[in-house]
C-alpha cells in the first residue's frame, strides 16, 4: 500500500498540470452554459494574408485601407488583398500609425514612413537616419501618436518627437523608465516605470497621478476617458481604476469581477464609449460604456485565437484584433449578430419561435429552448429528440410539428397532441379557431381544441399524397403542392372531413423546388420561371407582374415564400434573402435584397426558414448556427471605389506597375492591361460587387461580379476610357473610377512609317506606270512583230506554195526527163537489139566478112560514144550532181563504174544493161562484183540500193 504522504509526493510533478486541466475544464464547462450571441467574426489567417503569425499593431488611411504591423514586415488590406511590405532592416516590426497620407511605421531600431507613389506601391523613407545620435542597443518603437503636428515614436528608452512637413526631429531619453504613451481626447499621456503618470506638454513631462505601491500597478495598458472627464487606467491583472478628485481608486462596475480573472494584454475606448479588452488566454471582453459585459467572444465562438496582441477601431466601427496567429475583423455594428454552437449539438434549424421568455428552435436533433433572459446555450425540450419540421402559435400554445408527429409544447415539456406521422405545418381553418389544418407526411389532419386541450380530431379521407406545401382557399379548398406530382386542387365537405374531388392540375407545370403561398387573398405559385398568381376557379398561372419583378431565374434557389405578422413576404434566392412588402403608392412594392447566400445561411434548400423575434429583428436557422438580422441596422451607407493598380504587359506575359493618377501613352508593344481595384468594406454578411466596361472596345457595363481585377489582353490601338464602380446591396459607389489610355499605332503604322508607305507606294505606282508603259509598248511591239512574222509566214507559205508549185514543175520536168532518159535508154536497147539482132542475121544468112563495112557500120553504132553523152547529159538533169556525189565519195571510180552505176541508178536489169554496154550478161556481173569491191560493200548490202542512197 501507498501512504498518503508518498502519494503526495509522487503528485507533485503533476501538480500544475492538474490545476491546470481544471482550469481548462472549469473554462468549457463556462463555455457550455453561457451561450451568446455575438457580433460576425472574419478571421484572417497568416496563409491568407501571406506574413507571419503576430501583429503587433494596427491603423487605417483615409481610403479606409488597414495597415498591420506584422512581424514580418506592414501589411495594408484594401477589401480585396492583401500586400506584404517588407521591414527596411528585417526586423520585427512593432508599431504602426497613419496620418495625411503616411503610414508610420516603428521597428527594431529603425522608423520611419511609407508613403504611395504614383503606381500605387508604397515607399518608405527613414526617419531615424536623421537622427544626430544612433538609437540604443535592442531599441525597439513599440507606440506611435500623432499629436497636433508632431508624430510622436515611443521605445523604452526615448520618446522621439517628428515634424513631418518640417523634417525636425527631437526626442527626450529616460533609459528604460519608458513604458506606454496613450492619446486620450488629443492630450499625450506618458507612464514610466516608476508607476507616474505624466501628460506631455509642449515637450514637457506634468506628473498627473502616481500610482500607489498599494494597488501592486506594474504597467497601465491604455487610459481611457469617461462621459464626465474622469480618467481611467486599465492594468493586466488589477482590472480598471479611475482617477477621482481624491486620488485613484478601483473603478467599480457591473464586469469588475471578471475582468479581474484574466490578464489584459490591450483595450481600446470605441466611439459609442464602450470598451474592448484583449486578453492573454480568454479572448475578448466587450463592455458597454457603464462597464456590464455585453460579451466574451474566444475561439470557441470562432475568434482566430485567443491570444489578443493590438487593438483597432476602424472607420466603420469594425473591432480589428492583431492576434498571436492571425488577424480578425469583428462588424461590432453589423445588422446581423452571430450565434454559434461550437459542440455540433444543435443541428439544422427549420424552424424557431419565441414565446413567454423563451427561444425555441426546431432542428433535426429535437426542439431547444433558449432562455432570453439569461446567458446559457440551448437545451434540448424533454422528449422531442428527433427531426422537428416546424413550430407555429395558435391561442397562446405552441405547435410542434415532429416526424413522430405533433406535440404541444409548455417550457421544458412536450406532449404529444397527434400520432400522425410527420406534420410538415399547420392552418388555422377559417372561422373555426379550435380547429387547426395538419400536411403530413401521407395526406392532410385536423386538430381541435377541447376543453382547452389540443387533440386529433380526424384524419382527412381521400387524400394520402405528402402535404408539405398547402393552403386553405375560400369554399372549402385545399390546394396542395406536391414537386413531384404537381398541384392538387382538394375540394372538402363542411366538417373538414373527407375530400369530395381530387383534381391534378394539368394547367400548372410542376416544378422542381417550387412552392405555393396565399398571400393578400391570392395563390402564388414560386417556381425557377417566377412567382405566378394562381387561377383558382380555372386552375391556370399567370405570372404576377410586380411580385416577378423580385426573381431571376439565374438566382433561383428554392420556391420557398414566407409572409410575417407584418405582411412582409420573404424569399430565397443563392445570393441573397429578398423580403417584399407593399408600397404606399397603389400596385407598386418595397423589396430589399439582403446579401446574405446559401453558404452565409447554411440552411437546407427549400427548407429556408425565417421567423420574426422582435420589433424588425428576426432569426434565420442555419447548421449549428443562427443569425439574428435586425433590419433597423440595414442601412444603405454611402462608399466609395478605389483604384489600386494599373499593370502594363506586352508580349511576353510579364506586368509592370505604372502611374494609375493620370493617361498614359502605351507602345504597341505593350497593349495588355490588368486593373486592380477594392472597395475597404470588411462586413463580413455584405457582399461587394463590381461592374467595369472598357470604353473604345465597348460602350456596354459588364455583368455585376464579386471579381476585384480584371485584365484585357492585346487590345487594338487606340483611344481608351477605363471605367468600374462596385454595389454592396442596393446600393451604388459614390464615385466611378476610370483610367484614360492611348494605345499607339504599330511601328508599322506610325507617321515615318506611313510616308515611308506613301513613298514606296509612289515609287511602286511610278514602276507600275513605267511597266505598264514597257508592258504596252512590248505588247505593241509584240503585236507588231507578230503582225510581220504573220506577213513573213505568209511571205514564207507563199514562198513554199512557189516552191512547191516550183518542184512539182521541177519533178514534172524530172519525170517528163526520167521518161525521156527511159524513153531515150529503150530507144538505145531496142536499137542496140536491133542492130545485135541484124549482125546476127547477116553473119548466119551472108557471106559478108566481119571486116565488112556494114558490120564495122553496126559496130560502131553499137560502142558510140554518142550515145553514152546523150544519156549522160540526159541523166544529169534528172538526177542533178549524181556522177559528183559518187565521184566525191568514191574517188577510185572510173567513167565506166560511173556508167555502170547510172545504168544501176535506173534500176536497170543485167540484160538491159549488157545490151547498153553492148556485152553479156555475164560481164555485167562481173561487173557488178568488182563495182562491189571499189565500194567496199559488205555481202548483206544491196548494190542497187547503195546506189540509189548516193
Amino acid at each position: 500500500m501507498i501512504s498518503k504522504n508518498k502519494l503526495i509526493i509522487l503528485m507533485r510533478p503533476f501538480r500544475k498540470l492538474i490545476v491546470a486541466l481544471l482550469v481548462l475544464f472549469n473554462f468549457i464547462l463556462s463555455k457550455q452554459l453561457l451561450g451568446q450571441e455575438h457580433p460576425p467574426i472574419i478571421n484572417f489567417q497568416p496563409s491568407v494574408y501571406n506574413g507571419e503569425n503576430q501583429n503587433w499593431g494596427i491603423s487605417q488611411d483615409d481610403n479606409g485601407f488597414i495597415y498591420i504591423a506584422n512581424n514580418d514586415g506592414l501589411l495594408e488590406f484594401n477589401g480585396s488583398e492583401w500586400n506584404l511590405y517588407k521591414s527596411p532592416n528585417f526586423s520585427i516590426m512593432r508599431s504602426v500609425m497613419v496620418s495625411e497620407g503616411r503610414v508610420y511605421a516603428g521597428y527594431h531600431r529603425e522608423f520611419g514612413y511609407w508613403k504611395r507613389n504614383d503606381s500605387g506601391a508604397l515607399k518608405y523613407t527613414s526617419v531615424s537616419d536623421s537622427l544626430p545620435s544612433e538609437m540604443f542597443e535592442d531599441e525597439n518603437i513599440w507606440n506611435i501618436k500623432s499629436i497636433d503636428q508632431w508624430i510622436v515614436f515611443q521605445s523604452y528608452n526615448r520618446i522621439y518627437f517628428y515634424q513631418p512637413d518640417s523634417g525636425k526631429i527631437t526626442f527626450n531619453t529616460d533609459v528604460g523608465n519608458y513604458y506606454r504613451i496613450f492619446n486620450v481626447s488629443n492630450r499625450l499621456y506618458l507612464q514610466k516605470k516608476d508607476r507616474s503618470i505624466y501628460l506631455l506638454r509642449n515637450g514637457k513631462e506634468e506628473l498627473i497621478v502616481h500610482l500607489a505601491d498599494e494597488f501592486d500597478i506594474k504597467l497601465v495598458l491604455n487610459i481611457f476617458e469617461t462621459t464626465n472627464k474622469q480618467l481611467l487606467f486599465l492594468t493586466r491583472k488589477k482590472g480598471i481604476y479611475i482617477l477621482t478628485n481624491s486620488g485613484v481608486e478601483q473603478w467599480d462596475f457591473p464586469a469588475k469581477d471578471i475582468v479581474s480573472k484574466y490578464q489584459i494584454f490591450g483595450g481600446i475606448q470605441l466611439r459609442d464609449g464602450s470598451f474592448v479588452l484583449g486578453t492573454i488566454s480568454n479572448g475578448l471582453i466587450v463592455l458597454d460604456s457603464q462597464g456590464k459585459l455585453k460579451y466574451q467572444i474566444d475561439k470557441s465562438d470562432g475568434l482566430g485565437n485567443n491570444t489578443v496582441l493590438s487593438l483597432f477601431e476602424d472607420s466603420d466601427n469594425n473591432v480589428w484584433a492583431g492576434l498571436d496567429n492571425g488577424i480578425d475583423c469583428l462588424n461590432t455594428n453589423s445588422y446581423i449578430t452571430e450565434y454559434f454552437d461550437s459542440s455540433g449539438n444543435l443541428g439544422t434549424i427549420y424552424a424557431s419561435k419565441i414565446i413567454n421568455g423563451s427561444l425555441y428552435l426546431g432542428t433535426n436533433q429535437g426542439l431547444f429552448r433558449k432562455n432570453l433572459n439569461t446567458e446559457s446555450n440551448p437545451v434540448l425540450v424533454k422528449g422531442t429528440r428527433g427531426q422537428i419540421w416546424s413550430l407555429e402559435i395558435f391561442d397562446g400554445d405552441l405547435l410542434c410539428g415532429h416526424t413522430d408527429g405533433t406535440f404541444l409544447i409548455n417550457g421544458d415539456s412536450s406532449t404529444l397532441v397527434s400520432t400522425v406521422q410527420g406534420a410538415w405545418g399547420f392552418k388555422q381553418i377559417p372561422e373555426h379557431p379550435n380547429k387547426i389544418l395538419t400536411g403530413n407526411y401521407q395526406g392532410l389532419s385536423v386538430l381541435e381544441k377541447v376543453n382547452n386541450k389540443w387533440q386529433l380530431r380526424n384524419k382527412i379521407d381521400g387524400f394520402n399524397y405528402s402535404s408539405r406545401f398547402f393552403e386553405i382557399m375560400p369554399n372549402n379548398e385545399i390546394w396542395v403542392n406536391h414537386e413531384y406530382k404537381g398541384i392538387f386542387k382538394l375540394e372538402l365537405d363542411n366538417d373538414f372531413r373527407k375530400v369530395t374531388s381530387t383534381k391534378l392540375s394539368s394547367k400548372i407545370p410542376k416544378a422542381e423546388n417550387s412552392g405555393i403561398l396565399k398571400y393578400n387573398s391570392e395563390l402564388l405559385y414560386y417556381t425557377k420561371d417566377g412567382i405566378f398568381k394562381v387561377d383558382t376557379k380555372s386552375g391556370t398561372i399567370k405570372k404576377d407582374s410586380i411580385l416577378d419583378k423580385i426573381t431571376s431565374s439565374r438566382e433561383f434557389l428554392s420556391g420557398k415564400m414566407i409572409e410575417d405578422s407584418n405582411n412582409r413576404l420573404w424569399t430565397f434566392s443563392k445570393k441573397s434573402i429578398i423580403f417584399t412588402e407593399l408600397s404606399p403608392i397603389y400596385g407598386d412594392i418595397i423589396s430589399r435584397s439582403i446579401p446574405l447566400n446559401l453558404e452565409s445561411r447554411k440552411t437546407t434548400v427549400s427548407f429556408e426558414n425565417i421567423s420574426e423575434i422582435g420589433e424588425d429583428k428576426y432569426l434565420i436557422g442555419g447548421t449549428n448556427n443562427y443569425l439574428i438580422l435586425d433590419l433597423n441596422k440595414l442601412i444603405d451607407s454611402d462608399h466609395q471605389i478605389f483604384m489600386n493598380s494599373v499593370q502594363v504587359g506586352g508580349a511576353n506575359n510579364t506586368f509592370s506597375l505604372v502611374n494609375k493618377e493620370r493617361g498614359l501613352q502605351l507602345p504597341y508593344t505593350e497593349r495588355s492591361l490588368r486593373f486592380k481595384y477594392s472597395v475597404p468594406n470588411y462586413n463580413k454578411y455584405e457582399a461587394t460587387l463590381y461592374q467595369y466596361r472598357l470604353k473604345g472596345l465597348k460602350e456596354e457595363w459588364s455583368p455585376w461580379k464579386n471579381s476585384q481585377s480584371v485584365s484585357f489582353e492585346k487590345l487594338a490601338y487606340g483611344d481608351y476610357i477605363f471605367e468600374v464602380r462596385s454595389k454592396i446591396g442596393e446600393s451604388l459607389s459614390s464615385n466611378t473610377e476610370e483610367f484614360l489610355f492611348t494605345i499607339k499605332r504599330p511601328f508599322y503604322l506610325s507617321n515615318f512609317m506611313l510616308i515611308c508607305y506613301l513613298v514606296i507606294a509612289i515609287i511602286i505606282a511610278f514602276v507600275i506606270n513605267k511597266s505598264y508603259k514597257r508592258f504596252y509598248k512590248n505588247r505593241h511591239e509584240k503585236a507588231l512583230q507578230k503582225k510581220q512574222n504573220e506577213i513573213e509566214l505568209n511571205n514564207i507559205q507563199n514562198q513554199k506554195e512557189v516552191f512547191k508549185l516550183r518542184n512539182e514543175k521541177l519533178h514534172q520536168e524530172i519525170e517528163g526527163k526520167n521518161r525521156e532518159l527511159a524513153i531515150s535508154t529503150m530507144s538505145i536497147v531496142k536499137r542496140n537489139e536491133v542492130l545485135r539482132n541484124i549482125k546476127k542475121e547477116l553473119k548466119n544468112n551472108t557471106s559478108l566478112n566481119t571486116n565488112n563495112s556494114v558490120f564495122e557500120l553496126i559496130n560502131k553504132n553499137l560502142n558510140s560514144q554518142e550515145d553514152w553523152k546523150l544519156f549522160e547529159d540526159a541523166f544529169n538533169q534528172a538526177d542533178t550532181e549524181f556522177f559528183s556525189r559518187a565521184k566525191e565519195k568514191h574517188p577510185k571510180l572510173n567513167n565506166n563504174d560511173l556508167k555502170f552505176c547510172a545504168y544501176l541508178r535506173l534500176n536497170l536489169s543485167s540484160k538491159e544493161i549488157a545490151q547498153l554496154l553492148n556485152i553479156s550478161s555475164k560481164s555485167v556481173e562481173v561487173r557488178r562484183y568488182r563495182l562491189r569491191k571499189k565500194l567496199h560493200l559488205q555481202q548483206d548490202v544491196n548494190l542497187t540500193d547503195y546506189i540509189l542512197n548516193i
